[in-house]
């Protein structure tokens, strides 16, 4: 009887614990993985001709941990005619995931935000003294990509439904030795 209990505790609960360790994504390890340095260059165009390239530039371990870029101010917008102002941020955000992949890969795992502030428009207040805040322009962008060391690709062009402007995201990789 009691080697029944053995038994049924082995074969009922070692798959249990076999799953559940299984499903525990390890930390990241500091140190651990290939350094890699990935840029970003956020372009905007108008029709053909480029009106501006932001460029980013992180430094990353390829272990699965995180790197964040944040640059930017913060916007007054008025919430009130009293007065009152709520601070908003504007700029550009990324944050970046890098992992080994198979063949000497590497999966890049990104997240960008960038908002801009466009002209003010009058809320209240008169036409001398007028109450303005300013139209935010927001675009953000999630994905992954799998690139080798040197490899460059464009992985995203989009319209604004607004000004009919068009941004481009290209993506560079390379080992660091």
């Amino acid at each position: 009887m009691r080697t029944y209990r053995i038994v049924l505790c082995v074969v009922v609960l070692l798959p249990l614990l076999a799953a559940a360790a299984w499903a525990q994504d390890k930390p990241a390890e500091p140190g651990k993985g290939p350094l890699v340095k990935v840029q970003v260059v956020l372009s905007r165009y108008e029709g053909d001709r480029k009106t501006s390239s932001l460029p980013f530039t992180l430094l990353a371990t390829a272990n699965g941990g995180q790197a964040s870029i944040r640059t930017g101010s913060q916007l007054p917008i008025a919430t009130a005619a009293n007065g009152s102002f709520q601070y908003v941020d504007v700029g550009s955000n990324i944050d970046c995931t890098v992992k080994t992949a198979e063949n000497d890969r590497f999966n890049v795992i990104l997240q960008l935000q960038d908002r801009t502030a466009l002209d003010k428009v009058p809320l209240a207040g008169s036409a001398t003294n007028p109450i303005t805040n300013p139209v935010l322009r927001n675009f953000s962008y999630t994905n992954s990509i799998v690139l080798k060391n040197g490899e460059s690709k464009q992985i995203v062009s989009a319209s604004d439904k607004g000004s009919g402007e068009i941004i481009k995201i290209d993506v560079t990789l390379n080992v660091e030795k």
